[in-house]
């Protein structure tokens, strides 16, 4: 779980950087070894351009993994 939380932080310091990221949590259950990240974004749009980012990011050892549980637009 340590070296997932690493990983996480990892990848909250490159959102933060991205256009239209709002914000987010981490949820961590390290009673059943689970982690949960969501994040906000500011258009749909903007949000699209950082899965492309994130899937790119194994590539470059950047994240070790990621991926797309649940999206939902409300607009």
């Amino acid at each position: 779980m340590d070296e997932l939380l690493s990983a996480q932080h990892r990848a909250v310091g490159v959102v933060r950087t991205l256009p239209g990221n709002m914000g987010g949590y981490v949820l961590v259950n390290r009673d059943v070894g689970r982690l949960v990240s969501v994040t906000f974004w500011g258009s749909v749009d903007e949000r699209q351009a950082a899965e492309t980012e994130f899937a790119a990011a194994p590539v470059r050892g950047e994240v070790a993994e990621y991926d797309i549980a649940m999206q939902e637009s409300l607009g």
